[in-house]
């Protein structure tokens, strides 16, 4: 009886035996693997998300700008009813200034001029400013100084037109007033008269985008701004998108008169430069291609940029570099983006 008791009891007590310290020591590292490959893909999936969300909003931005940009460009030398520049009248009224919101340093371009005269060249709808003259050349610069500076190894892009839908008469904006045979401009509300009835009145629109090394958000961030014409006649200085380090632009030019683009140049090249005994008079310029650099607006910590950003322009190539005081520092995630505007109306 005790015996068969002894052996019961004996078989209860290894049916209830516990887990080893062996065996849990080994369960505890095969836990702490599968939770360090957790962590790792956790880990490695939020670094990813945060690559693609930057890039992605790098693309974002950057083809905001040029989508801002092309309408702008595409419908340059549009004078209202007249599609000729040269049957609208030049000589502009004697109360008609265009002032600039900075500093005015047109006395010294060459030839003198006034800072009118130069906002309202219609014979000039699109111009660029190669970095290599520079924004502050005497004859191929802009006249009116950025409020901060341009960035260096940066072009400007001019355009210069009127606005695509016909405008109600307005005092103190610099309108153009054309029918199908001459136009003028005025800025006091008074309809010139002499035209014929389906004349339209519009506001003169002059833009200048450039690239200034800072933004109105952040003053180490770089920004895409515009001058652009306001009432009154001042050309004020405004921020489209920070983050954008770099432009560069290229003029597609027809040299023989046979509505082709021959090749493309930059805005100082002899072609199309006023200053040069190579200068083409009878070259249209047809395109303009557009070459910028975004840059992501906040450090991305372990990144470094060793990639070389080379423009349109073989003597523009945008080198990351490294430390805080370079030009381009090299912990900023960056990318290149491009497209060409065909022009409307010098077809």
């Amino acid at each position: 009886m005790n015996s068969a008791h002894t052996i019961q009891r004996s078989a209860r007590s290894q049916n209830q035996r516990g887990v080893t310290l062996v065996e849990l020591m080994i369960a505890m590292v095969i836990g702490l693997f599968l939770l360090l490959g957790t962590v790792t893909v956790f880990q490695q999936s939020r670094s990813n998300f945060r690559v693609s969300d930057s890039i992605a909003r790098l693309q974002e931005n950057g083809r905001f700008v040029l989508d801002m940009m092309e309408p702008d460009i595409r419908v340059a030398k549009l004078w209202g009813r007249s599609g000729d520049p040269g049957l609208i009248d030049n000589v502009l009224p004697g109360g008609l200034t265009v002032t600039c919101d900075t500093v005015d340093s047109s006395a010294a371009m060459l030839p003198p001029t006034t800072y009118t005269a130069w906002a309202l060249d219609i014979n000039r709808e699109v111009w660029a400013v190669d970095e290599s003259s520079g924004y502050g050349h005497a004859a191929l610069g802009v006249p009116c100084s950025p409020n901060a500076g341009a960035q260096a190894q940066s072009d400007a892009l001019v355009i210069r037109r009127a606005s695509t839908q016909p405008i109600v008469p307005t005092a103190g904006m610099i309108q153009v007033h054309t029918d199908l045979t001459r136009g003028e401009f005025f800025n006091d509300g008074a309809v010139p008269v002499g035209y014929a009835a389906a004349a339209q009145t519009h506001n003169v629109v002059t833009n200048v985008y450039y690239v200034s090394p800072r933004s109105d958000l952040d003053p180490n961030m770089p920004s895409l701004r515009i001058k652009t014409l306001m009432p009154g006649g001042v050309h004020q200085d405004q921020e489209i998108m920070p983050g954008v380090e770099n432009l560069q632009v290229q003029l597609g030019v027809d040299t023989d008169d046979d509505l082709e683009i021959e090749r493309y140049v930059d805005a100082d090249h002899d072609i199309v430069n006023p200053t040069t005994g190579g200068t083409i008079p009878d070259a249209q310029i047809l395109a303009v291609r557009l070459w910028i650099v975004m840059r992501s607006d906040a450090v991305e910590v372990g990144f470094t940029d060793n990639a070389q950003y080379l423009s349109p322009d073989p003597d523009v190539v945008v080198i990351p570099c490294a430390g805080g005081g370079c030009g381009y520092p090299d912990n900023f995630r960056r990318l290149a983006i491009s497209t060409t505007v065909a022009l409307r109306n010098n077809r």
